[in-house]
């Protein structure tokens, strides 16, 4: 489970740098529709791909527990 959440990790870096690349960006420009939509669009990345995240390491959780309760 460390392995997977790790790997995660390793993707979420890069999303969170291209995330925070974009929104400097559009500071300096709040009006611009091209960055506007860019920051949406990672942004909307970034989530799903946390929520992603989240659901994996819940199955796993899940199915370790169902194998420690079969030991019961």
């Amino acid at each position: 489970m460390v392995k997977t959440a790790a790997s995660f990790d390793n993707g979420v870096k890069e999303m969170n740098t291209a995330l925070n690349n974009t929104l400097g960006e559009l500071t300096k420009d709040p009006s611009n529709p091209m960055l506007l939509a860019k920051y949406q669009s990672l942004l909307s990345e970034y989530t799903l791909y946390r929520n992603l995240q989240s659901n994996v390491i819940k199955a796993l959780k899940d199915v370790d527990n169902n194998i420690i309760s079969n030991f019961r």
